[in-house]
């Protein structure tokens, strides 16, 4: 890296993007953090696998209970049991794939600590925040959609509660 020189003109970037070069390094406090931080992402990312082969299995065994369900029951109990254990794989195997995204991108975020780490460079430092990034979208896009999906249901629920009063009253 090239001393600075009072006598040059400063440069600035006009796209809005980093300055930084491939040819500049990283704090050494930086890298002290995020050394210290990549054996915590690595494991919440093993852990969120683990958590998403959990949420496949017990989707299995719902199917399976379903099913169970199904060739025990009779007529609409019988169908009722199918498609409820049937909905419920599907549910779970959903949440499963969903899960994924997530862990890919701590896992990668883990991978460029690791590079950042061995090559000190800026450009690895973006790549890593990058994948930070992408985690923490995900994340907040999901607990929006949780929100909704709750606020829904408790809608549906006042809506039935008082329809179940008003049943209740006309009789």
């Amino acid at each position: 890296m090239e001393p600075n020189n009072p006598y040059t003109s400063p440069q600035s970037n006009l796209f809005g993007g980093s300055a930084a070069t491939s040819g500049e390094s990283v704090t050494q406090g930086v890298l002290l953090q995020l050394q210290k931080t990549k054996p915590w992402v690595r494991f919440m990312s093993v852990m969120v696998f683990i958590g998403a082969g959990f949420m496949l299995l017990a989707g299995v065994a719902m199917g399976v209970m379903g099913a169970a369900g199904a060739l025990k029951g009779t007529g609409a109990s019988s169908a009722f049991s199918a498609g409820f254990g049937f909905g419920l794989t599907a549910v779970y195997a959903l949440i499963a794939v969903l899960y994924i995204y997530p862990g890919m991108k701590l896992w990668k975020y883990a991978n460029y600590i690791r590079d950042l780490l061995a090559s000190r460079q800026v450009i690895d430092l973006e790549k890593a925040l990058n994948e930070q990034r992408a985690f923490w979208k995900f994340f907040g896009v999901m607990m929006i959609v949780v929100l909704a999906i709750y606020f829904v249901i408790a809608i549906v629920g006042v809506i039935m509660g008082i329809a179940a009063v008003r049943s209740a009253s006309s009789m």
